[in-house]
């Protein structure tokens, strides 16, 4: 997955840094930042905006690998391998990033021997979380799939008012929460459902609202 899900491992001294080695650009939602298969040229510093890692499974179906957020950072795995993308970005909303070439990102990097330690820790971070996804798609059901990822979103995009709801501030809609989660887009609109019924869960002006998120870790842990 060419996504570095946390870039806490860069102080703002560091990203300031990168950011002076690279150019601003901004990618309308719904554009195509790189695709699968396509040579790494560059690394970018996600500033504004939301974008979605897609993979092709071998039957065809498109799945959801992650979602990068403001400060996050797209493409240092092909960068230090120098293999081709292994995911396509693409914007969910209107977005602002910085793009640094990769030479000058791999340059950084060695002569900033402690930010690459922290990454190698980053990198492993995510292989633990994708062996814990795998653990899951293999065990849970629709419903234990999909309260898995609305907690998931709630941790890292919600928005709680004064009673507790939190709001899923990111515009993800049923189809890419089914490739999320590895199922059809049915099985996640019966989740839902399921969910709505039960107060956990609940949709306003397009936007999903988890009310009660205990229950939907418990459930999504099951």
């Amino acid at each position: 997955m060419d996504l570095l899900t946390d870039a806490a491992w860069f102080s703002a001294g560091d990203l300031d840094a990168l950011r002076s080695l690279g150019s601003r650009r901004t990618l309308a939602a719904g554009s195509t930042l790189f695709t699968e298969g396509d040579e790494p040229f560059d690394v970018a510093i996600v500033e504004r905006g939301d974008i979605k890692l897609v993979t092709v499974a071998t039957n065809g179906q498109e799945v959801v690998l992650d979602v990068a957020g403001s400060g996050e950072v797209i493409g240092e795995l092909s960068a230090l391998d120098g293999a081709p993308r292994s995911a396509t970005a693409e914007a969910l909303t209107d977005c602002v990033l910085t793009s640094v070439p990769v030479d000058r990102f791999l340059g950084y990097l060695r002569e900033h021997p402690a930010s690459m330690g922290a990454l190698l820790s980053v990198v492993v971070a995510r292989l633990r979380q994708a062996n814990r996804r795998q653990l899951e798609f293999s065990t849970a059901d629709a419903i234990g799939r999909v309260c898995a990822r609305l907690d998931e979103l709630a941790g890292r995009y919600g928005v709680a008012d004064a009673n507790g709801a939190v709001t899923i501030d990111l515009p993800i809609n049923q189809s890419e929460l089914a490739q999320w989660c590895g199922l059809s887009r049915e099985a996640v609109v019966k989740s839902l459902r399921k969910l709505r019924n039960l107060g956990w869960v609940a949709t306003t002006d397009g936007r999903l609202i988890v009310l009660d998120r205990q229950e939907l870790c418990r459930r999504g842990q099951m």
